[in-house]
Protein backbone atom coordinates (compact mmCIF):
# COMPACT_ATOMS: atom_id res chain seq x y z
CA UNK A 1 0.00 0.00 0.00
CA UNK A 2 2.99 2.12 0.48
CA UNK A 3 4.77 1.43 -1.97
CA UNK A 4 1.53 2.32 -4.10
CA UNK A 5 0.94 5.79 -2.48
CA UNK A 6 4.54 6.41 -3.55
CA UNK A 7 3.96 5.96 -6.93
CA UNK A 8 0.81 7.77 -7.15
CA UNK A 9 2.78 11.05 -5.42
CA UNK A 10 5.32 10.63 -7.40
CA UNK A 11 3.43 10.27 -10.48
CA UNK A 12 0.95 13.37 -9.46
CA UNK A 13 4.46 15.23 -8.32
CA UNK A 14 5.77 15.16 -12.17
CA UNK A 15 2.72 15.88 -13.91
CA UNK A 16 2.52 19.39 -12.01
CA UNK A 17 4.85 21.12 -14.72
CA UNK A 18 2.85 19.90 -17.56
CA UNK A 19 -0.28 21.24 -16.06
CA UNK A 20 2.15 24.75 -15.34
CA UNK A 21 3.19 25.17 -18.91
CA UNK A 22 -0.36 25.23 -20.26
CA UNK A 23 -0.74 27.79 -23.04
CA UNK A 24 -3.77 29.52 -21.71
CA UNK A 25 -3.20 33.32 -21.93
CA UNK A 26 -5.59 36.53 -20.97
CA UNK A 27 -5.51 38.66 -22.85
CA UNK A 28 -6.49 42.45 -21.11
CA UNK A 29 -8.11 44.68 -22.91
CA UNK A 30 -8.58 48.96 -21.87
CA UNK A 31 -12.59 48.47 -22.43
CA UNK A 32 -15.61 47.06 -23.69
CA UNK A 33 -15.71 45.46 -27.04
CA UNK A 34 -15.72 47.47 -30.28
CA UNK A 35 -13.96 48.22 -33.47
CA UNK A 36 -10.99 49.46 -31.36
CA UNK A 37 -10.03 45.62 -31.03
CA UNK A 38 -11.43 44.02 -33.61
CA UNK A 39 -8.27 42.31 -34.53
CA UNK A 40 -7.60 40.52 -31.20
CA UNK A 41 -11.77 39.10 -31.45
CA UNK A 42 -11.12 38.24 -34.61
CA UNK A 43 -7.79 36.25 -34.33
CA UNK A 44 -9.85 34.57 -31.67
CA UNK A 45 -13.12 33.86 -33.30
CA UNK A 46 -11.02 33.05 -36.73
CA UNK A 47 -8.56 30.43 -34.63
CA UNK A 48 -5.93 32.34 -35.50
CA UNK A 49 -4.53 31.97 -31.65
CA UNK A 50 -5.09 28.27 -31.76
CA UNK A 51 -3.13 28.30 -35.10
CA UNK A 52 -0.68 29.62 -32.73
CA UNK A 53 -0.76 26.52 -29.99
CA UNK A 54 -2.14 29.57 -27.78
CA UNK A 55 -5.59 29.51 -25.70
CA UNK A 56 -6.44 33.03 -25.33
CA UNK A 57 -9.25 34.47 -23.29
CA UNK A 58 -10.08 38.08 -24.26
CA UNK A 59 -11.15 39.94 -20.99
CA UNK A 60 -11.94 43.67 -20.70
CA UNK A 61 -11.94 46.59 -18.31
CA UNK A 62 -15.55 48.13 -17.00
CA UNK A 63 -16.65 50.92 -15.31
CA UNK A 64 -16.50 49.70 -12.19
CA UNK A 65 -13.58 47.65 -12.86
CA UNK A 66 -10.84 49.66 -14.46
CA UNK A 67 -7.82 47.83 -16.60
CA UNK A 68 -5.78 50.38 -14.98
CA UNK A 69 -7.13 48.25 -11.95
CA UNK A 70 -6.36 44.68 -12.90
CA UNK A 71 -2.94 45.72 -14.54
CA UNK A 72 -2.12 46.94 -10.88
CA UNK A 73 -3.02 43.81 -9.26
CA UNK A 74 -0.36 41.92 -11.83
CA UNK A 75 -3.07 39.38 -12.77
CA UNK A 76 -2.91 39.35 -16.37
CA UNK A 77 -0.73 38.45 -19.14
CA UNK A 78 -0.98 40.27 -22.34
CA UNK A 79 -3.08 43.56 -22.33
CA UNK A 80 -3.95 46.65 -25.00
CA UNK A 81 -2.84 49.83 -23.80
CA UNK A 82 -2.09 53.63 -24.74
CA UNK A 83 1.54 54.61 -24.15
CA UNK A 84 0.80 57.63 -22.06
CA UNK A 85 -1.28 55.11 -19.74
CA UNK A 86 1.15 52.05 -19.63
CA UNK A 87 4.38 54.77 -19.31
CA UNK A 88 2.60 55.68 -16.00
CA UNK A 89 2.37 52.21 -14.92
CA UNK A 90 5.18 51.66 -15.46
CA UNK A 91 6.53 54.28 -13.70
CA UNK A 92 4.58 53.23 -11.09
CA UNK A 93 6.34 49.79 -10.66
CA UNK A 94 3.18 47.79 -12.84
CA UNK A 95 5.73 44.96 -14.64
CA UNK A 96 4.51 45.60 -17.98
CA UNK A 97 6.36 46.09 -21.39
CA UNK A 98 5.82 46.29 -24.37
CA UNK A 99 5.96 44.22 -27.46
CA UNK A 100 4.32 45.88 -30.41
CA UNK A 101 3.19 48.91 -31.00
CA UNK A 102 0.29 49.29 -33.33
CA UNK A 103 -0.73 52.64 -33.54
CA UNK A 104 1.34 55.54 -34.13
CA UNK A 105 -0.65 58.31 -34.70
CA UNK A 106 -2.66 59.88 -32.13
CA UNK A 107 -6.91 60.31 -33.29
CA UNK A 108 -7.26 62.58 -30.61
CA UNK A 109 -8.54 65.97 -31.91
CA UNK A 110 -10.25 69.26 -31.21
CA UNK A 111 -13.81 70.20 -32.90
CA UNK A 112 -15.05 73.23 -33.47
CA UNK A 113 -18.05 75.24 -35.37
CA UNK A 114 -17.18 77.07 -38.54
CA UNK A 115 -18.22 81.20 -38.04
CA UNK A 116 -18.44 81.09 -34.57
CA UNK A 117 -14.92 82.99 -33.91
CA UNK A 118 -13.19 79.79 -33.16
CA UNK A 119 -11.92 79.24 -36.40
CA UNK A 120 -8.05 79.32 -35.87
CA UNK A 121 -6.30 77.88 -32.97
CA UNK A 122 -5.13 81.59 -31.98
CA UNK A 123 -9.07 82.08 -31.50
CA UNK A 124 -9.27 79.67 -28.51
CA UNK A 125 -8.21 82.78 -26.41
CA UNK A 126 -10.89 83.32 -23.39
CA UNK A 127 -13.24 80.01 -24.99
CA UNK A 128 -14.75 77.72 -23.64
CA UNK A 129 -13.57 73.94 -23.93
CA UNK A 130 -14.42 70.53 -23.07
CA UNK A 131 -11.60 68.11 -21.57
CA UNK A 132 -11.96 64.74 -20.65
CA UNK A 133 -10.01 64.30 -17.09
CA UNK A 134 -6.94 61.85 -17.23
CA UNK A 135 -4.63 60.96 -20.09
CA UNK A 136 -6.77 62.83 -22.48
CA UNK A 137 -6.00 65.85 -20.95
CA UNK A 138 -2.42 65.55 -21.44
CA UNK A 139 -2.04 66.63 -25.60
CA UNK A 140 -5.02 69.71 -25.45
CA UNK A 141 -3.90 71.21 -22.46
CA UNK A 142 -0.02 70.74 -23.13
CA UNK A 143 -0.90 72.36 -26.78
CA UNK A 144 -2.29 75.30 -25.09
CA UNK A 145 0.05 75.53 -22.54
CA UNK A 146 2.77 75.71 -25.07
CA UNK A 147 0.97 78.08 -27.51
CA UNK A 148 0.46 80.80 -24.39
CA UNK A 149 -3.24 80.11 -25.02
CA UNK A 150 -6.12 80.82 -21.94
CA UNK A 151 -8.87 78.66 -21.90
CA UNK A 152 -12.27 78.13 -19.66
CA UNK A 153 -11.80 74.20 -19.16
CA UNK A 154 -15.05 72.55 -18.37
CA UNK A 155 -14.45 68.68 -17.02
CA UNK A 156 -16.59 66.41 -19.25
CA UNK A 157 -17.38 62.90 -19.28
CA UNK A 158 -16.90 61.72 -23.24
CA UNK A 159 -20.07 63.38 -24.42
CA UNK A 160 -20.63 65.29 -27.18
CA UNK A 161 -23.86 67.16 -25.39
CA UNK A 162 -22.41 70.43 -24.43
CA UNK A 163 -20.66 70.77 -27.71
CA UNK A 164 -24.04 69.83 -29.47
CA UNK A 165 -25.69 72.50 -27.65
CA UNK A 166 -23.64 75.44 -27.87
CA UNK A 167 -22.97 75.57 -24.41
CA UNK A 168 -18.79 74.89 -25.21
CA UNK A 169 -17.01 76.88 -28.11
CA UNK A 170 -14.02 73.97 -28.26
CA UNK A 171 -14.62 70.19 -27.56
CA UNK A 172 -12.16 66.57 -27.74
CA UNK A 173 -13.44 63.95 -30.02
CA UNK A 174 -11.29 60.47 -30.69
CA UNK A 175 -11.86 61.06 -34.55
CA UNK A 176 -12.74 56.78 -34.52
CA UNK A 177 -15.52 57.33 -32.10
CA UNK A 178 -16.96 61.08 -30.60
CA UNK A 179 -16.38 63.04 -33.81
CA UNK A 180 -18.68 60.08 -35.86
CA UNK A 181 -21.29 60.81 -32.99
CA UNK A 182 -21.31 64.17 -34.16
CA UNK A 183 -22.36 63.77 -37.09
CA UNK A 184 -24.55 61.04 -36.61
CA UNK A 185 -25.79 64.11 -34.74
CA UNK A 186 -26.56 66.03 -37.82
CA UNK A 187 -24.02 68.10 -38.22
CA UNK A 188 -21.46 67.96 -41.58
CA UNK A 189 -18.45 68.17 -41.83
CA UNK A 190 -17.95 70.91 -43.76
CA UNK A 191 -19.45 72.98 -41.05
CA UNK A 192 -16.60 72.08 -38.43
CA UNK A 193 -13.03 72.84 -37.87
CA UNK A 194 -11.12 69.81 -37.09
CA UNK A 195 -7.96 69.98 -34.95
CA UNK A 196 -5.43 67.45 -34.91
CA UNK A 197 -3.18 66.21 -32.79
CA UNK A 198 -1.12 64.86 -35.01
CA UNK A 199 -1.34 68.16 -37.13
CA UNK A 200 -0.20 70.29 -34.28
CA UNK A 201 2.79 68.70 -32.79
CA UNK A 202 0.80 66.97 -29.95
CA UNK A 203 1.20 62.94 -31.27
CA UNK A 204 1.02 60.52 -29.10
CA UNK A 205 1.20 57.18 -29.96
CA UNK A 206 -1.77 55.75 -28.73
CA UNK A 207 -3.11 51.37 -28.57
CA UNK A 208 -0.28 49.12 -28.13
CA UNK A 209 0.26 45.40 -27.37
CA UNK A 210 1.31 44.65 -23.87
CA UNK A 211 2.79 41.22 -21.34
CA UNK A 212 3.57 40.70 -18.17
CA UNK A 213 7.30 41.31 -17.92
CA UNK A 214 7.66 37.69 -16.51
CA UNK A 215 6.18 36.31 -19.14
CA UNK A 216 8.24 38.26 -22.00
CA UNK A 217 11.66 36.97 -19.92
CA UNK A 218 10.27 33.20 -19.27
CA UNK A 219 8.52 32.85 -22.73
CA UNK A 220 9.44 35.31 -25.16
CA UNK A 221 8.58 32.34 -28.46
CA UNK A 222 4.79 33.02 -26.53
CA UNK A 223 5.00 36.49 -26.97
CA UNK A 224 6.05 36.54 -30.31
CA UNK A 225 3.58 34.32 -31.35
CA UNK A 226 0.79 36.27 -29.96
CA UNK A 227 2.03 39.41 -31.78
CA UNK A 228 1.95 37.10 -34.94
CA UNK A 229 -1.61 36.13 -34.48
CA UNK A 230 -2.80 39.71 -33.39
CA UNK A 231 -1.12 41.54 -36.69
CA UNK A 232 -2.63 38.46 -38.45
CA UNK A 233 -6.14 39.01 -37.07
CA UNK A 234 -5.73 42.96 -37.48
CA UNK A 235 -4.90 42.09 -41.11
CA UNK A 236 -8.10 39.96 -41.82
CA UNK A 237 -10.59 42.08 -40.24
CA UNK A 238 -9.63 44.81 -42.20
CA UNK A 239 -10.01 42.95 -45.44
CA UNK A 240 -13.25 41.04 -43.76
CA UNK A 241 -15.00 43.99 -42.80
CA UNK A 242 -18.62 42.52 -42.33
CA UNK A 243 -17.28 39.07 -40.99
CA UNK A 244 -15.73 41.57 -38.78
CA UNK A 245 -19.16 43.64 -37.58
CA UNK A 246 -20.33 40.13 -37.38
CA UNK A 247 -17.71 39.11 -34.51
CA UNK A 248 -18.52 42.56 -33.12
CA UNK A 249 -21.89 42.18 -32.65
CA UNK A 250 -21.69 38.88 -31.31
CA UNK A 251 -19.04 40.17 -28.92
CA UNK A 252 -21.33 43.26 -27.51
CA UNK A 253 -24.23 41.08 -27.39
CA UNK A 254 -22.39 38.82 -24.59
CA UNK A 255 -20.75 41.64 -22.82
CA UNK A 256 -24.45 43.25 -22.77
CA UNK A 257 -23.49 46.34 -24.02
CA UNK A 258 -24.98 48.42 -27.74
CA UNK A 259 -23.83 47.58 -30.74
CA UNK A 260 -24.52 50.19 -34.08
CA UNK A 261 -22.91 48.60 -37.12
CA UNK A 262 -23.15 52.01 -38.52
CA UNK A 263 -20.83 53.32 -35.36
CA UNK A 264 -18.23 50.27 -35.30
CA UNK A 265 -17.81 50.18 -39.20
CA UNK A 266 -16.41 53.66 -39.15
CA UNK A 267 -14.04 53.19 -36.23
CA UNK A 268 -12.85 50.06 -38.06
CA UNK A 269 -12.25 51.82 -41.24
CA UNK A 270 -10.61 54.90 -38.98
CA UNK A 271 -8.28 52.22 -37.36
CA UNK A 272 -7.13 50.42 -40.40
CA UNK A 273 -6.00 54.60 -41.58
CA UNK A 274 -4.39 54.66 -38.22
CA UNK A 275 -2.75 51.01 -38.08
CA UNK A 276 -1.73 50.10 -41.83
CA UNK A 277 1.72 52.42 -42.71
CA UNK A 278 0.83 53.90 -46.10
CA UNK A 279 4.20 52.54 -47.27
CA UNK A 280 4.89 49.04 -46.55
CA UNK A 281 0.84 48.58 -46.20
CA UNK A 282 0.94 46.47 -43.21
CA UNK A 283 1.19 47.70 -39.43
CA UNK A 284 4.72 48.86 -38.23
CA UNK A 285 4.88 47.59 -34.89
CA UNK A 286 7.64 48.90 -33.80
CA UNK A 287 8.12 51.96 -31.24
CA UNK A 288 10.76 54.89 -32.03
CA UNK A 289 12.62 56.50 -28.93
CA UNK A 290 12.03 59.34 -30.05
CA UNK A 291 8.06 59.52 -30.29
CA UNK A 292 8.66 57.65 -26.66
CA UNK A 293 10.56 59.99 -25.48
CA UNK A 294 8.52 62.95 -26.27
CA UNK A 295 5.56 61.34 -24.53
CA UNK A 296 7.24 61.08 -21.73
CA UNK A 297 8.15 64.98 -21.83
CA UNK A 298 4.74 65.55 -21.97
CA UNK A 299 3.81 63.43 -18.49
CA UNK A 300 6.68 65.07 -16.94
CA UNK A 301 5.33 68.23 -18.34
CA UNK A 302 1.82 67.92 -16.70
CA UNK A 303 2.90 66.30 -13.32
CA UNK A 304 1.70 62.52 -14.23
CA UNK A 305 5.21 61.07 -13.13
CA UNK A 306 8.15 61.89 -11.72
CA UNK A 307 10.87 60.62 -14.04
CA UNK A 308 10.81 58.44 -17.48
CA UNK A 309 11.07 54.93 -17.48
CA UNK A 310 13.87 53.72 -19.44
CA UNK A 311 13.21 52.17 -23.41
CA UNK A 312 15.57 49.20 -22.70
CA UNK A 313 13.60 47.77 -19.86
CA UNK A 314 9.78 49.46 -21.40
CA UNK A 315 9.85 47.66 -24.37
CA UNK A 316 10.32 43.89 -24.26
CA UNK A 317 13.53 42.40 -26.11
CA UNK A 318 12.57 38.97 -27.69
Amino acid sequence: MKRFLLSFLLLFTFTLPAVAQKNTYRLLLHWYPQAQFAGYYYALEKGFYKDADLDIQIIYGTVTTPSSQILKSGDFDFATLWLSTAMQLKASKVPLQLLAQTNQSSALMLVSHKGRGVDRLEDFAGKKIGIWSGDFELQPLSLLSRNNINMQVIIINNSINLFLRGAIDVCMAMWYNEYHEILSAGLREEDLNIFRMSDYGMNFPEDGIYVHEKLAWNRPGVCKKFVEASLRGWMAAFEDVEGTLDILEKACNNAGVPFSRAHQRWMLNCFRELLIHPRTNKIEPTLPVHAYNFVGSVLLERNFIKSIPPYETFVANL
